[in-house]
């Protein structure tokens, strides 16, 4: 939970910067987005090959295969896509910020309201 303030705040500095951004935080900026990104993904991967969850709820939990190497694929994917909507998200409030903060509050507002 504190990477996701931390891209945010990583996002902002970078955005706002009059210098050229240097390569680590270029790099922090990653480590961050990664580390909630694999943190997202070994939930739903360990919610999803639970033999209980896949029991109770066969038609929803069950996307993960049984083979090894794609059940490997299928991680590293939701790896890059739960970092990939972290970077996209933060970025999206950063941009608002910067026009008033008002849009950020209704932004995540609309976010809260749809989940």
């Amino acid at each position: 939970a504190e990477a996701i303030p931390g891209v945010i705040i990583q996002l902002m500095a970078i955005s706002s910067s009059v210098k050229d951004v240097a390569m680590m935080s270029w790099l922090s900026l990653a480590v961050s987005a990664f580390t909630t990104g694999y943190t997202s993904a070994t939930i739903s991967y360990d919610f999803d090959t639970s033999p209980q969850k896949r029991q109770s709820l066969p038609h929803f939990y069950g996307f993960v295969p049984a083979k090894a190497s794609k059940r490997a694929t299928v991680f590293v994917s939701m790896i890059f896509v739960s970092a990939e909507m972290l970077l996209i998200r933060s970025m999206t409030i950063v941009l608002l910020a910067s026009i008033g903060r008002t849009w950020v509050f209704a932004y995540v507002g609309i976010l809260l309201q749809h989940q």
